[in-house]
């Protein structure tokens, strides 16, 4: 059953869903309506039953042999109307009838009423007198002349029962057509909640990896439905970004590894012209062995853009003196600073971060560098850490040419170069601002830049602060 449920469209089963709630409401109405009528009407009948019991028991007296009689005559002088309107029983207190005055001949009775209890109270009972005429009784002890009797009052229910039996079959008239008539609305009303849906999946089958720029048609993004067209229209553009972006990495990808081996391939073809030069073939090979040397580091450098990005590094998170790991790249990096005659400003604030040490050595390595590299000679670097309200920063400022705005949200992208005429020895491969911020992210930090033309960059690591 409930693999057939599953396979049925949502717009049958928000039908069937419908109808059956419909369905439920409406029994538990009829029972509702059906108890509150009979209720109140078994109680106008016992309210009745009180005000003859009073009546009767007013007008009962002894006649002359000392026999209980009924006193109350007619407006005509019988008791036409008395017997209409009176239905009663006068016992005894040891269990004798002394009078009995009924409409029916006690021969119809279909089964005898027993003689009240010894002890009797005032209760209510249900008997049927005859074939389809239900009667409700009242018993209740009364005194007449000094002696105690019982009295019996009964009022027919013939009227209350037919009743009852005209709602039961009003609505179980009703109940069929109010069933189908809520199963075609709430297909209509299905119907109409579920086409954009059916819109949005048509839409989607025509979305290939080539028209990525395509989006799901969305006539209410307020409604549920329009802000699930407006999660996947965000998806699709995320995936528009990153394919746009694979390509580009491939094309940038293919092209970096082109040129160190075209450059080997026309070395060693200028090496084999000349086989009996050493010289040249020395010139050849040291040549050639120089980009081999890029095309490693070039190899390496995706490496481990793809591993930061992937997800397969195991971060190892812990509380770090960034003054420690500050003064460990500046080491490894002074010679190359050194060579260019420029000065590496270190703060040694002891600030306190939470991060993997290995992947927050690797950004630092870049952007340290990378402010070597487009700092003049004899400039200065200076590394600042401090501490914010919830942060940890680390800030590197060079003296280079700076970054103009236009190229300031780009230059984390891979193979991004503000400069595309520099040559790869002096500008990179522009993968290492790229590394720096995977990595950063990694460890749950941020990474930004603050640069204008002429007036150098500074390149700000946040980190989450280590709690104290």
């Amino acid at each position: 059953m409930s693999s057939w449920w599953q396979q049925q469209s949502v717009k049958l089963r928000l039908t069937l869903w419908y109808a059956l709630a419909l369905s439920l409401v409406l029994v538990f109405f009829a029972v509702a309506v059906y108890e509150i009528v009979e209720h109140r009407m078994e109680n106008e009948i016992d309210r009745q039953l009180r005000i003859d019991f009073d009546l009767v028991e007013a007008q009962l007296d002894l006649d002359d042999s000392g026999r209980i009689r009924w006193s109350v005559q007619g407006a005509h002088g019988d008791e036409g109307f008395a017997r209409l309107s009176a239905w009663f029983e006068v016992w005894s207190e040891d269990g004798h009838l002394l009078l009995r005055h009924w409409p029916v001949p006690e021969s119809q009775i279909k089964r005898p009423l027993p003689a009240p209890a010894s002890s009797a109270t005032l209760q209510f009972r249900d008997y049927e007198l005859e074939d389809e005429l239900p009667v409700r009784l009242m018993e209740r002890p009364a005194r007449l002349l000094g002696h105690g009797v019982v009295l019996r009052m009964f009022r027919d229910q013939s009227g209350m029962r037919q009743t009852l039996k005209q709602i039961v079959e009003v609505f179980a008239l009703m109940l069929p057509f109010a069933v189908a008539l809520a199963a075609l609305g709430g297909y209509l009303l299905a119907r109409r909640s579920m086409a954009p849906v059916s819109a949005m999946a048509a839409q989607a089958r025509r979305i290939t990896s080539e028209s990525l720029e395509a989006r799901l048609p969305n006539p209410n993004p307020h409604d549920e439905i329009g802000q699930l067209a407006t999660v996947v229209n965000d998806t699709l553009s995320r995936l528009e970004n990153s394919f746009r972006e694979l390509k580009r990495f491939t094309a940038d990808a293919s092209h970096e590894l082109r040129t160190p081996l075209t450059a080997l391939r026309a070395v060693g073809e200028v090496g084999l012209r000349r086989p009996d030069d050493p010289a040249a073939l020395r010139e050849a090979l040291q040549s050639m062995l120089e980009e081999a040397q890029r095309l490693t580091e070039l190899t390496d450098a995706l490496l481990t853009l793809a591993r930061t990005e992937s997800g397969p590094v195991q971060l190892n998170l812990e509380t770090l003196n960034l003054a420690d790991v500050v003064r460990q790249v500046t080491h490894t990096l002074g010679i190359l600073a050194t060579d260019k005659e420029q000065e590496l400003d270190v703060d040694d604030t002891d600030v306190t971060a939470m991060s993997d040490r290995t992947l927050l050595r690797q950004a630092l390595l870049n952007i340290v560098h990378n402010a070597i590299r487009h700092s003049p000679a004899k400039a200065r670097i200076a590394v600042r850490i401090r501490r914010s309200e919830r942060d940890a920063l680390i800030e590197v400022m060079d003296q280079g040419p700076g970054i103009d705005a236009q190229h300031r949200a780009k230059v984390f992208d891979r193979f991004f170069r503000v400069d595309s005429g520099r040559s790869r020895s002096e500008g990179g491969y522009g993968l290492g601002l790229a590394i720096a911020k995977a990595s950063i992210e990694r460890c749950g930090g941020k990474i930004e830049v603050d640069s204008a033309l002429g007036r150098g960059s500074t390149f700000r690591i946040r980190l989450p602060a280590a709690v104290s």
